[in-house]
Protein backbone atom coordinates (compact mmCIF):
# COMPACT_ATOMS: atom_id res chain seq x y z
CA UNK A 1 0.00 0.00 0.00
CA UNK A 2 1.52 3.30 -0.95
CA UNK A 3 1.42 6.49 1.09
CA UNK A 4 0.19 10.33 0.26
CA UNK A 5 1.29 13.17 1.71
CA UNK A 6 -1.63 15.59 3.30
CA UNK A 7 -0.44 18.79 4.42
CA UNK A 8 -2.53 20.96 7.33
CA UNK A 9 -1.94 23.31 10.02
CA UNK A 10 -2.26 21.68 13.10
CA UNK A 11 -4.23 24.65 14.42
CA UNK A 12 -6.93 26.60 12.96
CA UNK A 13 -6.58 29.62 14.85
CA UNK A 14 -4.50 31.56 12.07
CA UNK A 15 -6.61 30.87 9.68
CA UNK A 16 -9.80 33.15 8.76
CA UNK A 17 -13.28 32.05 8.00
CA UNK A 18 -15.54 34.20 6.67
CA UNK A 19 -18.51 31.58 8.34
CA UNK A 20 -17.77 28.68 10.27
CA UNK A 21 -17.19 25.58 8.55
CA UNK A 22 -19.38 22.78 9.87
CA UNK A 23 -18.04 19.59 8.13
CA UNK A 24 -15.23 18.00 9.45
CA UNK A 25 -14.03 16.83 5.49
CA UNK A 26 -14.78 20.42 4.11
CA UNK A 27 -12.88 22.34 6.99
CA UNK A 28 -10.12 19.91 6.36
CA UNK A 29 -9.82 20.31 2.73
CA UNK A 30 -9.59 24.40 3.68
CA UNK A 31 -7.08 24.13 5.49
CA UNK A 32 -4.89 22.26 3.06
CA UNK A 33 -5.60 24.82 0.57
CA UNK A 34 -4.40 27.49 3.03
CA UNK A 35 -1.50 26.04 4.28
CA UNK A 36 -0.47 25.01 0.63
CA UNK A 37 -1.33 28.63 -0.61
CA UNK A 38 0.87 30.01 2.15
CA UNK A 39 3.61 28.31 1.13
CA UNK A 40 3.73 29.08 -2.66
CA UNK A 41 3.29 32.40 -1.36
CA UNK A 42 6.36 32.73 0.88
CA UNK A 43 9.00 34.59 0.79
CA UNK A 44 11.57 32.37 1.66
CA UNK A 45 13.86 29.69 -0.96
CA UNK A 46 12.96 26.57 -0.96
CA UNK A 47 15.48 23.74 0.91
CA UNK A 48 14.06 20.69 0.33
CA UNK A 49 11.85 19.81 -2.69
CA UNK A 50 10.35 16.51 -3.85
CA UNK A 51 8.04 15.95 -6.96
CA UNK A 52 6.49 13.13 -7.99
CA UNK A 53 8.55 10.76 -5.76
CA UNK A 54 7.72 6.89 -6.25
CA UNK A 55 9.19 4.67 -3.24
CA UNK A 56 9.43 0.75 -3.02
CA UNK A 57 10.73 -0.95 0.00
CA UNK A 58 10.78 -5.04 -0.82
CA UNK A 59 8.05 -4.83 -3.20
CA UNK A 60 6.19 -3.10 -0.89
CA UNK A 61 5.26 0.47 -2.61
CA UNK A 62 5.99 2.83 0.34
CA UNK A 63 5.74 6.14 -1.97
CA UNK A 64 3.72 7.04 -4.94
CA UNK A 65 3.36 10.27 -6.48
CA UNK A 66 4.58 11.84 -3.18
CA UNK A 67 5.47 15.63 -3.14
CA UNK A 68 6.41 18.09 -0.75
CA UNK A 69 8.54 21.68 -0.53
CA UNK A 70 10.20 22.72 2.56
CA UNK A 71 11.27 26.11 3.53
CA UNK A 72 14.42 28.38 4.80
CA UNK A 73 13.03 28.80 8.43
CA UNK A 74 10.11 25.95 8.49
CA UNK A 75 9.38 24.06 11.82
CA UNK A 76 7.79 21.37 10.26
CA UNK A 77 6.79 18.01 11.78
CA UNK A 78 6.20 14.57 9.86
CA UNK A 79 3.43 12.37 11.78
CA UNK A 80 1.72 9.03 10.13
CA UNK A 81 0.94 5.78 11.80
CA UNK A 82 4.37 2.75 12.37
CA UNK A 83 5.16 2.18 8.84
CA UNK A 84 3.80 5.20 7.19
CA UNK A 85 7.25 6.50 5.72
CA UNK A 86 8.36 8.95 8.14
CA UNK A 87 11.88 6.98 8.25
CA UNK A 88 11.97 6.45 4.88
CA UNK A 89 11.46 10.02 4.02
CA UNK A 90 14.23 11.75 6.21
CA UNK A 91 16.27 8.84 4.48
CA UNK A 92 15.35 10.05 1.13
CA UNK A 93 15.93 13.57 2.41
CA UNK A 94 19.40 12.79 3.63
CA UNK A 95 20.24 11.03 0.26
CA UNK A 96 20.89 7.55 2.22
CA UNK A 97 17.55 6.31 -0.10
CA UNK A 98 16.96 6.96 -4.06
CA UNK A 99 13.43 7.04 -5.40
CA UNK A 100 12.84 4.90 -8.14
CA UNK A 101 10.95 8.25 -9.84
CA UNK A 102 10.27 11.55 -9.33
CA UNK A 103 12.93 14.42 -8.43
CA UNK A 104 14.71 15.73 -5.11
CA UNK A 105 16.32 19.35 -4.63
CA UNK A 106 18.38 20.46 -1.84
CA UNK A 107 18.15 24.36 -2.54
CA UNK A 108 16.62 24.17 -5.89
CA UNK A 109 19.87 21.54 -7.06
CA UNK A 110 18.74 18.16 -8.04
CA UNK A 111 20.80 15.59 -5.93
CA UNK A 112 23.62 14.58 -6.90
CA UNK A 113 26.66 12.95 -4.78
CA UNK A 114 28.86 16.01 -4.87
CA UNK A 115 25.82 18.11 -3.51
CA UNK A 116 24.47 15.41 -0.98
CA UNK A 117 28.16 15.94 0.90
CA UNK A 118 27.77 19.39 0.53
CA UNK A 119 23.74 19.19 1.80
CA UNK A 120 25.15 16.75 4.90
CA UNK A 121 27.68 19.23 5.83
CA UNK A 122 25.31 22.25 6.40
CA UNK A 123 22.66 19.87 8.81
CA UNK A 124 22.26 18.07 11.52
CA UNK A 125 20.73 14.87 11.98
CA UNK A 126 19.48 13.28 15.43
CA UNK A 127 18.36 9.75 15.71
CA UNK A 128 15.79 8.68 17.73
CA UNK A 129 17.97 5.90 19.43
CA UNK A 130 21.78 7.70 20.29
CA UNK A 131 24.08 5.21 21.26
CA UNK A 132 27.27 6.41 21.31
CA UNK A 133 29.43 3.92 23.12
CA UNK A 134 30.69 4.05 27.23
CA UNK A 135 32.43 7.64 27.47
CA UNK A 136 31.06 10.27 29.43
CA UNK A 137 29.31 13.33 28.10
CA UNK A 138 32.48 15.31 27.88
CA UNK A 139 34.23 12.51 25.88
CA UNK A 140 30.85 12.17 23.76
CA UNK A 141 30.81 15.81 22.61
CA UNK A 142 34.77 15.59 21.76
CA UNK A 143 33.99 13.05 19.49
CA UNK A 144 31.04 14.07 17.71
CA UNK A 145 33.21 17.60 17.27
CA UNK A 146 36.23 15.76 16.24
CA UNK A 147 34.80 15.00 12.81
CA UNK A 148 36.67 17.55 10.16
CA UNK A 149 32.64 18.92 9.64
CA UNK A 150 32.69 20.16 13.02
CA UNK A 151 35.57 21.12 14.30
CA UNK A 152 35.11 24.17 13.83
CA UNK A 153 31.79 24.68 16.29
CA UNK A 154 33.38 22.42 18.99
CA UNK A 155 32.02 24.02 22.19
CA UNK A 156 34.18 24.93 25.08
CA UNK A 157 33.30 23.11 28.41
CA UNK A 158 31.61 26.12 29.67
CA UNK A 159 29.53 26.53 26.64
CA UNK A 160 28.42 22.82 26.31
CA UNK A 161 27.66 23.03 30.12
CA UNK A 162 25.30 26.04 30.08
CA UNK A 163 23.67 24.54 27.10
CA UNK A 164 23.06 21.16 29.43
CA UNK A 165 21.17 23.97 31.59
CA UNK A 166 19.22 25.68 29.18
CA UNK A 167 17.70 22.10 28.57
CA UNK A 168 17.36 21.39 32.51
CA UNK A 169 20.51 19.59 33.09
CA UNK A 170 22.99 19.89 35.40
CA UNK A 171 26.83 21.22 34.45
CA UNK A 172 27.87 18.12 36.18
CA UNK A 173 26.66 15.55 33.64
CA UNK A 174 29.42 16.68 31.53
CA UNK A 175 31.65 13.89 33.96
CA UNK A 176 28.75 11.21 34.25
CA UNK A 177 28.94 8.80 32.02
CA UNK A 178 26.34 8.86 28.84
CA UNK A 179 25.66 5.47 28.57
CA UNK A 180 24.17 5.37 32.44
CA UNK A 181 21.95 8.46 31.66
CA UNK A 182 18.17 7.94 31.74
CA UNK A 183 16.23 8.26 27.46
CA UNK A 184 14.96 11.18 28.16
CA UNK A 185 18.56 12.94 29.25
CA UNK A 186 20.45 11.71 26.76
CA UNK A 187 17.98 12.87 24.30
CA UNK A 188 18.60 16.22 25.86
CA UNK A 189 22.20 15.39 25.42
CA UNK A 190 21.90 14.84 21.43
CA UNK A 191 19.84 17.96 21.38
CA UNK A 192 22.75 20.27 22.78
CA UNK A 193 25.03 18.86 20.08
CA UNK A 194 23.12 19.25 17.81
CA UNK A 195 21.95 23.04 18.16
CA UNK A 196 25.85 23.32 19.41
CA UNK A 197 27.08 22.42 15.59
CA UNK A 198 25.89 25.72 14.66
CA UNK A 199 23.58 24.25 11.61
CA UNK A 200 20.94 26.22 9.76
CA UNK A 201 18.94 23.19 8.84
CA UNK A 202 18.18 19.99 11.47
CA UNK A 203 16.43 16.95 11.14
CA UNK A 204 15.16 15.44 14.03
CA UNK A 205 13.43 11.98 14.82
CA UNK A 206 11.53 12.17 17.62
CA UNK A 207 12.86 14.82 19.80
CA UNK A 208 10.57 15.00 22.54
CA UNK A 209 9.52 11.44 23.05
CA UNK A 210 10.98 10.44 26.18
CA UNK A 211 10.50 14.26 27.88
CA UNK A 212 8.31 15.61 30.26
CA UNK A 213 5.98 18.74 29.90
CA UNK A 214 9.03 21.02 31.29
CA UNK A 215 11.69 19.85 29.65
CA UNK A 216 10.09 19.90 26.23
CA UNK A 217 9.02 23.42 27.14
CA UNK A 218 12.87 24.11 27.56
CA UNK A 219 14.19 22.39 23.74
CA UNK A 220 11.66 24.32 22.37
CA UNK A 221 12.69 27.40 23.89
CA UNK A 222 16.13 26.70 22.71
CA UNK A 223 15.14 25.10 19.37
CA UNK A 224 12.29 26.92 17.44
CA UNK A 225 12.95 30.62 18.35
CA UNK A 226 15.88 31.23 16.05
CA UNK A 227 15.77 31.32 11.80
CA UNK A 228 16.81 27.72 11.80
CA UNK A 229 14.67 25.23 9.15
CA UNK A 230 13.65 22.16 11.85
CA UNK A 231 12.28 18.85 10.20
CA UNK A 232 10.93 16.51 12.89
CA UNK A 233 9.12 13.55 13.09
CA UNK A 234 6.69 13.23 15.98
CA UNK A 235 3.89 11.40 17.61
CA UNK A 236 3.74 14.02 20.06
CA UNK A 237 0.66 16.45 20.60
CA UNK A 238 1.98 19.06 22.09
CA UNK A 239 5.50 19.41 19.96
CA UNK A 240 2.73 19.20 16.67
CA UNK A 241 1.62 22.44 18.12
CA UNK A 242 3.93 24.18 18.11
CA UNK A 243 5.53 23.55 14.77
CA UNK A 244 4.66 25.76 11.92
CA UNK A 245 2.88 22.80 10.02
CA UNK A 246 2.45 18.84 9.61
CA UNK A 247 2.76 16.71 6.75
CA UNK A 248 0.71 13.67 7.99
CA UNK A 249 1.34 10.60 5.72
CA UNK A 250 -1.70 8.43 5.07
CA UNK A 251 -2.91 5.57 3.25
CA UNK A 252 -3.61 6.25 -0.20
CA UNK A 253 -7.46 5.52 -0.43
Amino acid sequence: MGYSSYSVPYSTRSIPTARPLKNSYTRAVFQAIFIQTLIMNSDSPAIFTASGIHFSYENEKVFSDFSLQINQGEKVAIKGESGSGKTTLFRLLLGFEYPDEGDMRYKEEPYTTQLIQQMRRELAWLPQDLNLGEGTVQELSDFLFGFEANKSQKPSSKRLGETLTKLGLEKSMLNQKYAELSTGQRQRIGLACCYLMNRDILLLDEPTSALDAQSKQKVADLLLQDGRTIISTSHDEWWLERCDRIIDLQPEQ
